[in-house]
């Protein structure tokens, strides 16, 4: 079997400590490694474990390898735990034959009397989506074990998840996001003399949806345009990278949204050459960028505060909106409108009962920003304010329609059109467009010196 060398886990150990169920290690049986798992080839190392990026230290890919015909299923160790986690919700997986001995996750399981050049192999079952830290932990001077972390696919396959093999005795330990299934410790000696470790697998089902993201390599990316993810912090060890890809030298923007105001996370980005923290609820614009320019973000456990994963915040990136045009309020309906000389001030926007709007957003370089939130608001006498909010587009263009209820009118006016008089009962109201994360005085409609455009709400009009 291929060995890769990845850097030392021992946040693993601490977890393995810190956890009342994983202190008392259960002895184990040898259970040799079949030949069909020798066979598996664990993946390169792909991920640079010295890049200033990294905050933790996880190697994670999978590599799919050929058939295998299943041996006859091994007996599981005597007076064991129950194969499944008592944390996880059991689900129904294809069901296989497993090649070796099974055991339960979230317990340390106790070997010995291994022999140098020895394989040995034991299988685990995940019933619901985690992330799974597997680990092999205390070994002497003499021992010297590489872990591969394996999946046994529906269809009889079997997948590396990853190999860790450190210097020495050193302790091993994989990260992997696992969905149901089964899987295997495999343990090769690389030196031994006999002398017991420990093993096993935490198993965490409280990852969210952009999991496995806990390295710079394995970072979630944003797609082009503007948009936010959520996440959460599912342990106090998880670390959640994000990053953006900056190709014409666009201004972006940052923001990290917290409900709760509790503190829970701290987040950062990455100037080039340090990380440097930035507040939740507040929105942080870089501009002079270079050509292309790839905009790194992580957001991890505040370790005052208590860990909650059921709390998830709200990472937003992407191409800054810095101006706006194409703006526009107006209806296709038949009405007969008031002119300019008719009323004061001016209604510009005259409409019955549906009102269309749209807004283009662009980037510092003139581009269309798909994806910003952006938000139509109006009012009349009789209206409260309204908020109608839409998603750019890829060409840039938010847009909607909102429907007016009939009214009375608050006023009236005489006025004439093609040649008829006509008097019109309507009421008065004001419409402007703010942009998410954006200067309200450049971009949309509205500002410090106009603050909205006036709407005529048309309820009844009698040919005179």
């Amino acid at each position: 079997m291929q060995k890769n060398r990845t850097i030392s886990f021992a946040w693993v150990v601490a977890c393995a400590i810190a956890s009342p169920s994983l202190m008392a290690a259960t002895p184990v049986p040898l259970s040799p490694a079949p030949e069909a798992l020798s066979k598996v080839e664990a993946p390169a190392n792909t991920i640079d474990k010295a890049t200033q990026l990294e905050k933790s230290y996880y190697n994670f890919e999978g590599v799919p390898v050929r058939s295998v015909n299943s041996p006859e299923h091994q007996p599981r160790v005597g007076n064991s735990p129950a194969t499944v986690s008592k944390t996880q919700a059991k689900v129904t997986t294809n069901a296989i034959t497993p090649l070796c001995t099974t055991l339960s996750t979230d317990t340390t399981y106790t070997l010995d009397s291994t022999e140098t050049g020895g394989s040995y192999c034991y299988h685990f079952e995940i019933t619901q989506r985690a992330k799974t830290q597997v680990f092999l932990i205390g070994q002497n001077a003499n021992t010297d074990f590489a872990l591969t972390l394996v999946r046994h696919e529906a269809d009889g396959t079997l997948t590396s998840l990853g190999t860790s093999d450190q210097p020495g005795n050193a302790d091993e330990g994989l990260l992997a996001l696992t969905e149901p299934g089964d899987y295997y410790w495999s343990m090769d000696a690389n030196a031994s003399d006999g002398s017991a470790f420990q093993f096993g697998a935490i198993v965490n089902t409280n990852a969210d949806t952009n999991e496995l993201n806990d390295t710079v390599g394995l970072s979630t990316a944003f797609p082009a345009g503007q948009s936010s993810l959520e996440g959460n912090m599912d342990s106090a060890q998880d670390i959640d990278y994000f990053h953006y890809e900056a190709t014409d030298g666009q201004d972006l923007m940052l923001r990290l949204d917290d409900e709760y105001g509790q503190g829970e996370w701290s987040a950062e980005y990455f100037t080039g050459t340090a990380w440097v923290t930035f507040a939740a609820n507040q929105t942080y614009t870089f501009s002079g960028l270079p050509t292309p320019f790839t905009l790194h973000v992580r957001v991890s456990p505040n370790p005052s505060v208590a860990v909650n994963p059921d709390h998830f915040f709200a990472l937003t990136a992407g191409s800054q909106v810095t101006s706006s045009d194409m703006s526009d309020a107006d209806t296709t309906e038949n009405i007969v409108r008031i002119g300019s000389s008719d009323w004061s001030p001016f209604l510009v926007t005259q409409v019955h009962n549906e009102m269309n709007w749209q807004l283009r957003v662009l980037d510092s370089n003139g581009n269309p920003v798909q994806g910003a939130v952006v938000n139509f608001r109006y009012a009349t006498d009789n209206i409260p304010t309204q908020t109608d909010t839409a998603i750019s587009g890829a060409t840039g263009i938010a847009s909607g329609t909102v429907n007016l209820p009939d009214c009375s009118g608050k006023y009236g006016v005489t006025h004439t059109s093609g040649g008829n008089t006509w008097f019109t009962k309507f009421d008065e109201g004001a419409w402007d467009i703010k942009v998410d994360g954006t200067n309200p005085d450049e971009v949309g409609v509205g500002g410090q010196h106009y603050p909205n455009v006036a709407i005529g709400h048309i309820c009844k009009q009698t040919l005179q």
